[in-house]
């Protein structure tokens, strides 16, 4: 499945896509749609993009304007291909936003990291994720401050998934849905 940078300084830019069905890239018309809801606000925005996978989120966010993006995973193979990507669209490029790639697991990395507020976060995690790692996640998006009440996020999902015990201490500001996908968008109360 060809995935490529939509719009921005970078628009037109194909990236590598995985091999194999472990990594789901957002397609196209769902990344549209999400910069579309964004719209301004991504320009100058520190970007948080969890379970990066090939980092189509966060290079998007860099080609439309964000200064800092911070691509985080666990899984050597998505690193791989943000160093790749990252590598083949952004390094060197002139005006384009800082970025750093973090091989670590998303619960570790927000415990641990919470002297950062972000703008806008991404959260694109497997299908097959818990509903309790989901909620400590969310929990600690909430207590450890990297959000606060201007932070939004977004949240990707399979629509089947009830996200309400997840996301006990953020309330939903819009919701969308693309085939098997729901895209939630979230803010601290």
């Amino acid at each position: 499945m060809p995935i490529r940078i939509i719009s921005g300084k970078f628009r037109g830019r194909k990236l590598k896509a995985p091999a194999g069905l472990d990594i789901r890239p957002t397609l196209d018309r769902v990344k549209e749609s999400i910069f579309n809801v964004l719209g301004e606000r991504i320009i100058d925005a520190e970007v948080l993009d969890l379970f990066s996978g090939t980092g189509s989120l966060g290079l998007e966010s860099l080609s439309r304007g964000c200064s800092l993006v911070y691509f985080i995973d666990n899984n050597i193979q998505s690193i791989n291909l943000i160093r790749y990507n990252t590598d083949k669209i952004a390094t060197g490029q002139k005006d384009t936003g800082e970025f750093r790639i973090v091989k670590k697991d998303v619960r570790q990395y927000l415990r641990f990291c919470n002297d950062k507020k972000w703008d806008i976060i991404f959260i694109d995690p497997p299908y097959r994720i818990s509903g309790d790692v989901m909620r400590d996640i969310f929990d600690c998006i909430a207590a450890k401050g990297a959000a606060d009440c201007n932070t939004i996020i977004i949240y990707e999902f399979f629509f089947k998934r009830r996200i309400e015990t997840e996301i006990e201490k953020l309330k939903v500001v819009k919701r969308s849905f693309f085939g098997d996908k729901e895209v939630a968008y979230l803010k601290k109360d």
